[in-house]
C-alpha cells in the first residue's frame, strides 16, 4: 500500500498517461463487444435455423446422389455383355447347366460391394425360375435365404416373390433389421435399406441391393441432436435414425421444402428432385434455447474474465514501463540538466533526444562498417575459393547472419558418352560449377556458388523476394546446360526462403532430401516440392519364395525375367532412384540367402562398396538389368555346377519334374523311381536345394501357370490340366496361396500388359 501512495499521479507523468490510456481502451472495447452481442443475439436464432436447413439440404443432396449412383451402378451392368450372357444361363441354371458361370457373376458383385462409397452391404440376384438367390457368399434357395440368412419381420419370402409381379424398375423399401438364424443362433446383419432394381427386359430376375442405412446416415447427416426421417411418395416411413418416431407422418409436407413447429419441435423438410422422397429433420426447440442460454453464459463469463485480465495486465505493464524509464531519465539528467519540452510527456522528450544522438552515432559507425564489409567479404571469398571443396561449417561463416537466403543443390550425373571423351570428372565438374557461378552472378545480384562434393554444386541466393524469381533464373540456366544433355544431366533441388544463416544446415538437409526424389531417366530434373520418402524396400514372403524357386531351377533367364518384371513395376509407378537402389540391395541380400541355403558362398559375403557405388550412376532400367546379370551369372554357375557335377540324384528329380509337370507327381512316385524311401528323398532334397519337395513342385507349377496365363486363348481349366492339377479348384486355391491372387485376377492384371 505504501508503494501505491508514493506513485505520482500527475497528468503529465508517464505512469498516469499509460494507465488512463489502457483503462479507456478496455472500457471502449468492453462497451463495443457488449453492444455487438446485444445486436447479434437476435440474429443467432435465425442462424441456428439456417444451419439446420443447410444441414438438411446437404443431407438431401448426398442421399439423392447416393441413390442415383446405386441405381446407375446396377443398371450399367446391362452394358456388360459377359454378365448378360451369364445371367441368361443362370435364369435357367438347371436346364442350361450354367453353374460354372456363378463365380464370374459373384466377382462382379464383390467388386461393387468393395467400393466404400456405395455403402453396399450385399447385392442379391433373385432368379424366379429355379427359385434361388445369388449373392456375395454364394447361392441359396430363395425361401431359405429370406427366412434364414436375411430374415426380417417386415419382409417374408412371399413378399420378395411378389415383387416379380410388381411393375417398376427401381424402388426403395423401408429399412428394417435383418438377422441370420443358424443353429438357433441369431446374428445381427444390421439396419439395412433394401433397394429393388429390375433390368429390362428380364421379368424373371431382379437385383436386391442392401444399403447400409446407418453408415449413410453417419456420413451425410452432421447434426447430433436432431432426429432424421425419410418418407416415400405415399408418405410411408422408409428410414428413421431413432426408434421413437417423433415426426408427424400425417402432416402434409407441402411444397418442395419448408419448416414448421409442432409439439415443441422444429420440423425441417425437403423433397428430393430425383427420387421424390421427403427428408425430415426434427430439432427440439429446447435444444435451440439451450444453445442460446449457453452462449449468453459463455459470453458474459468471457467478458468478465477478459476485463479482469486486461486491468491486471495494464497495471503490470504500466509499472514495468515506468520504473526503468525513470532510472534512464535520472542517468541522462546527470549529464544534461536543461532539456527542451516539446510534448506532454517529458520522459519521452528526454529519451527521444538521447536516442536521437545515439542513433546518429550508430548511423555513422554503420556507414563506415558497410564500406569495409564488401572488401572483407571479397577477401574471405577469395581465400575460401582457393580450396574448392568446402565444409558446411566453413560455408556458414560466409553468410550474413540476418540475410534471408535460398539454397540450391545441383547433382551431376555423367552419361556413357562422357566416358568416351577420356575426360576427367573433376575438371568437368569444375568448369560446370564455374559457368553456373558466372551465369548466376550476371542474372542475380547476390549469389555465391561452391562445389560441395565431387558431383555436387551448391548456390546461395541472398535477399530473395520469393522463390519464383529464383526458379525463373534457374530455368534459364538449365536451358543453356541442356545443350550438352548427351554428356550429362542434372538434378536440381531448391529450398524455400530461410530467414538467416542459422537455418543453413536445415536448408542443406532439406535440399539433399529432395535430390533423392529423382525419377529414373536420363533427363535433367528440377525438383521444387518435397515429398516424404518411403521406407526400405522389402519383398514379400511369396516374392522371396518365387525368386528362390526360379534360382533353384538353374535358369538365369528365368531369374532375370522376374527381376525385369519387378524393375518395370517400379518404373511404371515412377519410383525414385533411391527406391531402385534399395531394391537392388534387397535382391543382392536375397541372392546371398539363397546361396547360403545351398551351402554355397561367394568370394565375399556382401557386395563390395565400389560395386554398390555404381548404382549411383545408373539412370535406366537396362543398366540395372545388366548389373543384376553380372551379379547373377557367377552365382548361377555355382548352382548349376553343384547340381550337375556333385548331385545326379537332384538333377534327375529337377529334370523329371520339369519334363513331366502335367502328370501326377508325388514324393512317393519320385522315391519309387529312385528306389529309395520317401522320407530319405525328402530329407536329401531339402538338404541339397533348401526347399521341401512339395514347395518346389508347387512353386514350379505356379511359375509355369503364370507364363501360360499370358496366353489369353487358354482357359483356366486347360492351364490347370497342363501343369498337373486335375481339379481346377485345387489349382485356384494353390495359385492364390503362392501369388496372393486368383488366376483370373492375375490374368486381368498382367495378361493384357504382357500381350
Amino acid at each position: 500500500m505504501r508503494g501505491w501512495k508514493r506513485l505520482s499521479w500527475r497528468t503529465n507523468s508517464l505512469f498516469a498517461k499509460l494507465m488512463i490510456s489502457f483503462l479507456v481502451v478496455i472500457a471502449v472495447l468492453a462497451i463495443f463487444n457488449f453492444a455487438s452481442f446485444l445486436f447479434l443475439k437476435s440474429k443467432i436464432h435465425q442462424e441456428i435455423v439456417k444451419y439446420n436447413e443447410s444441414n438438411l439440404k446437404h443431407a438431401v443432396e448426398q442421399y439423392e446422389n447416393h441413390f442415383r449412383l446405386a441405381r446407375e451402378s446396377i443398371i450399367s451392368l446391362n452394358q456388360d455383355e459377359m454378365l448378360i450372357a451369364n445371367l441368361n444361363l443362370l435364369r435357367n441354371v438347371k436346364a442350361a447347366n450354367g453353374y460354372d458361370r456363378m463365380n464370374s457373376v459373384m466377382s462382379v458383385i464383390k467388386v461393387l460391394i468393395a467400393n466404400p462409397f456405395l455403402s453396399f452391404e450385399n447385392i442379391m440376384l433373385y432368379f424366379k425360375n429355379d427359385a434361388y438367390v445369388l449373392e456375395k457368399e454364394g447361392t441359396s434357395k430363395a425361401g431359405e435365404m429370406f427366412a434364414k440368412y436375411y430374415a426380417s419381420s417386415d419382409y417374408s419370402p412371399e413378399f420378395w416373390l411378389q415383387q416379380f409381379d410388381e411393375s417398376y424398375t427401381f424402388r426403395l423399401l423401408p429399412a428394417s433389421e435383418f438377422t441370420e438364424v443358424s443353429a438357433n443362433i441369431r446374428k445381427d446383419k444390421g439396419y439395412l435399406l433394401p433397394a429393388v432394381i429390375k433390368l429390362m427386359p428380364y421379368k424373371d430376375v431382379y437385383f436386391i441391393v442392401m444399403l447400409n442405412s446407418n453408415k449413410m446416415f453417419n456420413a451425410y447427416h452432421y447434426s447430433e441432436e436432431t432426429d432424421f426421417y425419410i418418407f416415400n411418395e405415399t408418405g410411408s416411413l422408409i428410414f428413421t435414425s431413432t426408434a421413437n418416431v417423433n415426426a408427424h407422418p400425417e402432416h402434409d409436407f407441402k411444397g418442395e421444402s419448408g419448416r414448421f413447429t409442432e409439439n415443441n419441435q422444429y420440423y425441417f423438410y425437403q423433397k428430393g428432385m430425383q427420387t421424390g422422397l421427403t427428408y425430415v429433420s426434427v430439432v427440439p426447440i429446447k435444444s435451440i434455447s439451450n444453445q442460446l442460454m449457453q452462449l449468453n453464459i459463455l459470453f458474459v463469463s468471457l467478458l468478465l474474465v477478459v476485463i479482469a485480465l486486461s486491468i491486471m495486465t495494464s497495471i503490470g505493464l504500466t509499472m514495468r514501463l515506468d520504473r526503468p524509464i525513470k532510472k534512464i531519465i535520472e542517468a541522462v539528467q546527470q549529464r544534461q540538466s536543461v532539456m527542451p519540452a516539446s510534448s506532454h510527456v517529458r520522459e519521452f522528450d528526454m529519451i527521444s533526444e538521447k536516442m536521437s544522438s545515439i542513433l546518429r552515432t550508430n548511423d555513422q559507425m554503420t556507414e563506415d562498417l558497410d564500406k569495409k564489409k564488401d572488401l572483407l567479404r571479397y577477401y574471405a571469398y577469395t581465400n575460401k575459393l582457393r580450396n574448392i571443396h568446402m565444409s558446411l561449417a566453413e560455408l556458414r561463416e560466409l553468410v550474413v547472419a540476418d540475410t534471408p537466403f535460398i539454397l540450391v543443390l545441383y547433382q551431376l550425373t555423367m552419361k556413357a558418352k562422357f566416358a568416351e571423351l577420356d575426360s576427367e570428372l573433376d575438371k568437368a565438374v569444375y568448369f560446370i560449377r564455374e559457368y553456373i557461378n558466372i551465369f548466376l552472378s550476371q542474372a542475380y545480384n547476390e549469389t555465391i556458388t561452391f562445389q560441395m562434393d565431387k558431383d555436387t554444386v551448391l548456390s546461395l541466393f541472398f535477399c530473395p523476394d520469393d522463390a519464383v524469381e529464383v526458379e525463373e533464373v534457374l530455368e534459364q540456366l538449365l536451358q543453356v546446360l541442356d545443350v550438352d544433355r548427351d554428356l550429362f544431366f542434372l538434378t536440381v533441388a531448391v529450398s524455400p526462403v530461410y530467414p538467416n544463416s542459422g537455418h543453413l544446415i536445415a536448408a542443406y538437409e532439406y535440399a539433399s532430401s529432395m535430390l533423392i526424389q529423382r525419377k529414373l531417366d536420363d533427363e535433367t530434373q528440377f525438383i521444387r516440392t518435397y515429398r516424404s520418402t518411403k521406407g526400405p524396400v522389402h519383398l514379400t514372403v511369396l516374392e522371396e519364395e518365387e525368386f528362390h524357386t526360379r534360382f533353384m531351377s538353374g535358369s538365369e533367364q528365368a531369374v532375370l525375367d522376374w527381376v525385369s518384371r519387378q524393375l518395370h513395376a517400379l518404373y511404371k509407378r515412377e519410383a525414385s532412384v533411391e527406391e531402385f537402389k534399395r531394391f537392388a540391395k534387397e535382391i543382392a541380400n536375397l541372392l546371398n540367402k539363397s546361396l547360403m541355403k545351398l551351402n554355397l558362398h561367394r568370394e565375399q559375403s556382401a557386395l563390395p562398396l565400389p560395386v554398390l557405388e555404381r548404382l549411383n550412376t545408373f539412370y535406366s532400367v537396362d543398366q540395372y538389368l545388366q548389373w543384376f546379370k553380372q551379379q547373377l551369372s557367377p552365382a548361377m554357375e555355382q548352382v548349376n555346377r553343384k547340381q550337375s557335377d556333385h548331385d545326379p540324384m537332384t538333377q534327375f528329380i529337377l529334370e523329371y519334374v520339369d519334363q513331366h509337370l502335367d502328370q501326377d507327381i508325388t514324393l512317393e512316385i519320385m522315391a519309387d523311381k529312385l528306389n529309395i524311401t520317401p522320407g530319405y528323398m525328402s530329407t536329401y532334397f531339402k538338404e541339397k536345394t533348401g526347399l521341401n519337395f512339395s514347395d518346389y513342385l508347387n512353386g514350379l507349377r505356379i511359375q509355369r501357370a503364370k507364363e501360360l496365363l499370358h496366353n489369353l486363348e487358354l482357359k483356366v481349366q486347360e492351364i490347370s490340366i497342363r501343369i498337373g492339377y486335375q481339379n481346377v479348384n485345387s489349382f485356384i486355391r494353390m495359385f492364390k496361396r503362392y501369388s496372393g491372387m486368383t488366376p483370373g485376377e492375375y490374368r486381368k492384371k498382367y495378361g493384357a500388359q504382357k500381350s
